[in-house]
């Protein structure tokens, strides 16, 4: 079997031109199915999938300041094996709960009303009324406190919300700052004095914001505010400046009552409850702060299960391909909902916010982040090192195994997360492998299990908040896939395996960090950068 071992790294042309097929495919259906559906997937009203095992944070955490920012900090706890007498581990996480600045939204300069056609609204974006340069903002009949709560938020500049630690003051990582036009105003209110006490608890703001999305009918709407509220931690780490839509009103009655009919069957059982419940929301909160996992999980959309390192660069051409011929920014979003549907809720605030953009231009070029904490929390597979641990067979194990194996046993040179995250070609013979390795190749039963969560407080406190049983809910099943499609070749690049060895490069580096065994000369061969190239003449 030495002639098998010694394959090429680098794929055939019959081998990119298949994975470039299977991707065009894949994603070739998700456009077909868009085209034919008049709304978004209901999943994406959907939260509680990707909450079940996410932490939330305490009420005396431990702050800790470093460069003008605040973080906190936990650790993750992942089982081990009694049986092998191998020892649970453990992941430590910084998350970010402040930021320098705040946020600056602007209005976009053109009134895009395709937005029109996405939700069922009374009104236009957020039900409000614009005249000029002001608008005016009907929250019904309410009590003088939330009339004046909602002046303070509306009011120029937006709310000051700070957190205070030590002699400083950190801004919450929600912090806005609204344009100075237009300006907002409170329908069928006097003018309230701003609110200078003690603010109201977070579940009777949320209250009052939902009540404002029932008495509008604009349900819908209210996740898409939330998802996009979420996603602004994230954004702001790359942009000095988010553009949301422009608040309109429609002056085509026979326009929005189609709009009403074409969606009725979506929103008719629509509701907030599931944002209401206790602690969904503090952990929709800590999941924005965790900025690395919020672009993690939209990064999500470009895994495939059994896709190679040495074929990624065909992979992602196929996705490009298809991504570069849908001009209809509605129907891109159904199908980045649909790609990963458990998580179809971020992609409402990702089209508000125009992610897609950002991700999609990263994403082409193979720059995947991938984040653990987030993909298990969520229920999200990132990396084929989530995957099941095979036992070897005939002498030989593959290795992807390899490689999650001496994470699992956590090795001395492998006690850290490989970044790439597509798997691993091939098979080692045993005799080529670490001694632990050979120790447990034959074990059954080994894979990566998150057990737990706990959180550093104030005073040498810990808080733990550990994984139960409760099963996971239930998915959505994945999108069939439509076969007899004419595929476009003309994104296939057979000359462009950059991403491709990049990759190689990377997993082997990761797995092979004391050198390559004499029958992987061909691997090295092909992913080794001689320092001369670099040289200049």
């Amino acid at each position: 079997m030495g002639d098998e071992i010694l394959e090429d790294a680098a794929p055939s042309a019959a081998e990119r031109q298949a994975v470039y097929e299977k991707g065009f495919r894949i994603w070739k259906s998700l456009y077909l199915h868009a085209t034919q559906e008049s709304s978004f997937p209901r999943t994406c009203f959907d939260i509680q999938p990707f909450l079940t095992k996410q932490p939330q944070f305490p009420n005396d955490l431990d702050l800790k300041a470093s460069y003008n920012h605040l973080f906190v900090q936990g650790t993750s706890i992942w089982k081990g094996s009694e049986d092998c007498n191998i020892p649970f581990q453990e992941r430590h996480l910084q998350i970010p709960v402040s930021i320098k600045s705040p946020i600056s939204l602007s209005l976009s300069a053109n009134i895009d009303e395709s937005y029109l056609e996405w939700f069922t609204l009374e009104e236009s974006h957020i039900a409000m009324l614009m005249y000029q340069n002001s608008v005016t903002v009907d929250i019904g009949g309410v009590d003088d406190d939330a009339a004046r709560w909602w002046t303070a938020i509306l009011a120029i500049g937006g709310w000051e919300a700070y957190i205070v630690a030590g002699e400083n003051r950190y801004r919450s990582p929600w912090s806005t700052n609204l344009p100075a036009e237009p300006i907002f105003s409170i329908a069928n209110h006097s003018r309230k004095g701003l609110y200078f006490g003690t603010p109201i608890p977070a579940t009777t703001a949320l209250g009052l914001v939902c009540d404002y999305f029932a008495l509008h009918g604009i349900v819908d709407q209210g996740y898409a505010a939330l998802s996009a509220v979420l996603l602004l931690p994230m954004v702001h780490d790359n942009r000095k400046t988010v553009q949301i839509p422009r608040p309109i009103q429609s002056h085509k009655p026979n326009h929005k009552l189609n709009r009403k009919a074409k969606s009725s069957k979506l929103t008719s059982h629509l509701g907030l409850a599931c944002i209401q419940e206790v602690n969904n929301l503090d952990k929709l909160l800590t999941m924005s702060c965790n900025t690395k996992g919020m672009h993690s999980l939209l990064s999500s959309i470009f895994y495939e299960s059994g896709i190679a390192c040495n074929v990624v660069s065909p992979w992602l051409q196929s996705i490009t391909a298809v991504i570069n011929s849908v001009a209809d920014k509605r129907i891109l979003t159904h199908m980045l909902m649909r790609r990963v549907p458990h998580l179809a809720f971020l992609w409402l605030g990702g089209a508000v916010l125009n992610i897609q953009e950002h991700t999609l231009y990263e994403g082409k070029f193979g720059l995947i982040p991938t984040e653990l904490h987030a993909a298990v929390w969520s229920g999200t597979t990132q990396s084929f090192m989530q995957e099941p641990i095979h036992p070897a067979t005939n002498g030989y194990i593959q290795r992807a195994d390899e490689c999650r194996l001496l994470y699992f046993i956590q090795e001395e040179h492998h006690n850290r997360w490989p970044i790439c995250q597509w798997t691993s070609f091939g098979v080692t013979a045993l005799q080529d492998t670490e001694i632990d390795v050979r120790l447990h190749a034959d074990c059954t039963g080994h894979c990566l299990q998150y057990a737990g969560w706990k959180w550093t407080c104030q005073n040498g406190r810990v808080a733990y908040q550990m994984s139960d049983n409760t099963p996971p809910p239930n998915l959505p099943p994945e999108e069939p896939v439509v076969t007899n499609v004419t595929i476009d070749y003309q994104g296939l690049n057979h000359g462009d395996e950059g991403v491709s060895e990049n990759a190689t490069r990377s997993i082997f580096g990761w797995l092979r960090v004391e050198g390559f065994p004499p029958n992987e000369k061909k691997i090295h061969d092909w992913i080794y950068i001689d320092e001369s190239d670099y040289e200049h003449p």
